[in-house]
């Protein structure tokens, strides 16, 4: 849910993934407050880009969504026709890919791409000065030398950023960043963390920060949302669920990283493999893997509330 006394950015209740017959993301709410971040974590596989690639109709072929509520500021985007759609993606709800090299033409220079972007503005038809500007607000140095070339010639983080600066000229409601630091060094990644911050605080967007690391997950977040074989199965404030986990899976997880950043000699690792789509378990999806299982464990688990903003999809909690 939202921080109290807050209009929701984002409203989303009952967000189902298919691809034909299989369930690949099964009944998911999400809320997101003006400001906020919302780290989304899980192992790969688990529903995490499916679910924000399904906010921007931009499933891959043969994929199809439904939800039973999708309002973007009170705005009901499942009424949306494919040409209104199109209008607000970016302006209103936008994404910056895991992979920036895939986000750009490469027979196309930096200066061409920020120039369609800014078409999409309200323009003064200065557009160099705007995207000299948007990329020296991302910490790019030189930015008029940097619009002149094309992608290849840009290092991943360099890349990253002109990315940022491109769906931050929009100042879109929603900003939605799919594992943004991945095959960064860690001195680029705390400098990438570090322009999200400062871009929010500058633009008042909600942030959802897709991840799989939870240290990341740590400085970024002001809420957390747990995925396990397309559930949610805990959310929370960062702080709570990252100090007093409650579903065994989030036990599991960060009982591994946090023997990753202690450095021991040997990991505690979450027994088992997550369960195919094509055959999950009946029930709990975690069951199989979880020390905890007991009777009752093989129905299905609705999420439960055993305290002040924190759910939980465990049976532990009745």
């Amino acid at each position: 849910m939202t921080a109290a006394g807050m209009s929701a950015a984002l409203e989303l209740r009952n967000l189902r993934v298919t691809l034909g017959t299989v369930q690949l993301v099964r009944g998911v709410d999400l809320d997101l407050a003006p400001g906020e971040t919302l780290g989304v974590i899980g192992e790969s596989g688990s529903g995490k880009t499916l679910t924000c690639l399904s906010l921007l109709r931009l499933l891959p072929r043969g994929m199809a969504a439904q939800a039973d509520v999708l309002r973007l500021k009170g705005t009901d985007l499942g009424g949306l026709d494919e040409a209104a759609f199109r209008k607000l993606r970016g302006r209103g709800i936008a994404m910056i890919f895991q992979d920036p090299v895939g986000a750009f033409n490469p027979a196309k220079r930096i200066g061409w791409h920020m120039r369609a972007v800014l078409a999409r503005a309200a323009s003064d038809g200065a557009w160099q000065r705007r995207a000299a500007a948007a990329l020296s607000d991302v910490g790019i140095a030189e930015p008029e030398r940097v619009l002149r070339r094309y992608p290849h010639q840009l290092s991943g983080g360099m890349l990253q950023r002109a990315l940022i600066a491109m769906v931050a000229t929009l100042a879109p409601d929603v900003i939605i960043a799919d594992e943004p630091t991945t095959n960064l060094d860690n001195i680029i990644e705390q400098q990438i963390l570090a322009l999200f911050r400062s871009l929010q605080q500058r633009l008042s967007s909600a942030l959802v920060f897709i991840t799989h690391d939870m240290r990341v997950a740590a400085l970024v977040s002001d809420r957390l949302a747990v995925m396990y074989a397309g559930q949610i199965v805990e959310t929370g404030p960062a702080e709570a669920v990252l100090h007093r986990p409650l579903h065994p899976y989030t036990q599991g997880l960060i009982a591994t990283a946090d023997a990753l950043a202690s450095g021991a000699a040997q990991l505690a690792e979450i027994p088992g493999q997550p369960p195919s789509v094509l055959d999950p378990p009946a029930g709990c999806a975690f069951r199989p893997r979880c020390a905890s299982a007991r009777a009752g464990c093989e129905a299905p688990q609705a999420l439960r509330s055993p305290g002040e903003a924190r759910q939980v999809r465990c049976l532990l909690y009745d």
